[in-house]
């Protein structure tokens, strides 16, 4: 995730076309907002990004690309719905992706075709510190393991995930499937 950042940060200083960092934009919100790379399918980088909103508006001076309305954002088996998508950037380079939704919805295959989904009122990628932030009524599905809480984190630097639980509950609930043995 570094190297992306790196060659990211590169191209943006090079870069100097509204509708070249727009396009550069939408990479980073289907490439970074929400699969950490080991769960994605690898040959989805390699698909066109497919972006639908009601609105879009980018204002260069403030550094800011706003999508309302019914988002739809899509590449390869990597699907996002959301009613509203921020992508702030700061010195030329991305700095926060904020996506709200009732809620967001995001979807993607693995490697071997195994779906992982999940939502959450708000999803906010923090790219200064590598983190991914899915809170409020957050769910996370995985093929073995689901996992709902108020508060998800991946911190991409250290590979690692934390639940903090909230709600009526107050509590991080996680289920485990058992591996499947063929007979």
């Amino acid at each position: 995730m570094e190297i992306i950042r790196e060659k990211v940060v590169a191209w943006l200083q090079i870069s100097s076309s509204i509708e070249s960092r727009f396009h550069l934009i939408l990479f980073l919100l289907a490439a970074l907002l929400i699969v950490s790379p080991a769960q994605s399918r690898e040959s989805d980088a390699t698909q066109p990004i497919n972006v639908r909103a009601d609105r879009s508006e980018f204002d260069e001076k403030a550094g800011l690309q706003t999508l309302t309305g019914n988002v739809e954002i899509s590449q390869g088996t990597m699907k996002i719905n959301a009613d509203s998508v921020a992508i702030s950037l700061k010195d030329n380079a991305l700095s926060k992706i904020v996506g709200k939704g009732s809620p967001i919805r995001f979807q993607q295959e693995n490697e071997a075709g195994e779906l992982m989904q999940g939502e959450a009122r708000q999803i906010v990628y923090d790219a200064l510190n590598g983190t991914l932030l899915l809170e409020g009524s957050a769910s996370l599905k995985q093929p073995r393991q689901n996992l709902v809480s108020e508060r998800i984190t991946f911190d991409s630097r250290t590979q690692k995930v934390s639940a903090e639980g909230g709600g009526s509950t107050g509590r991080v609930n996680i289920q485990i499937q058992p591996p499947t043995t063929s007979k």
